[in-house]
């Protein structure tokens, strides 16, 4: 059985082919659910993107799991992700500011083995 660890650097090698090959940003958890094989199952993510803040943590990059929300905030143009993501950058000001970072970094630079290697 795959560990939480082995679909949080899965998570994060798709995110970042997805932002190289596409200009797709934001992501609902079905969407990554589906992108990782494990359509249907978008309710277990969690401690697998709890893993994938801190791989981009280690590699100073942009938090992946800021832009992985809810299929009903992204419609309504909220955008919100987990309430972790929110609690862990101190409310909407700081969130919005990472958010931002993800949008604006060059993912196109990165090399994914290099990162979770």
């Amino acid at each position: 059985m795959a560990t939480n660890e082995f679909w949080a650097n899965l998570i994060f090698s798709e995110y970042v082919k997805l932002r190289q090959s596409s200009d797709k940003v934001f992501v609902t958890y079905g969407d990554l659910a589906e992108l990782i094989g494990r359509q249907g199952e978008h309710r277990l993510l969690g401690a697998p993107l709890d893993l994938v803040r801190a791989i981009c943590e280690r590699a100073n990059l942009p938090d992946v799991a800021t832009v992985v929300v809810e299929q009903q905030s992204l419609r309504s143009g909220e955008i919100k992700p987990s309430p972790k993501a929110l609690e862990k950058y101190g409310g909407w000001p700081g969130l919005r500011a990472e958010q931002g970072r993800v949008v604006a970094f060059d993912w196109a630079a990165i090399d994914v083995e290099k990162v979770i290697g």
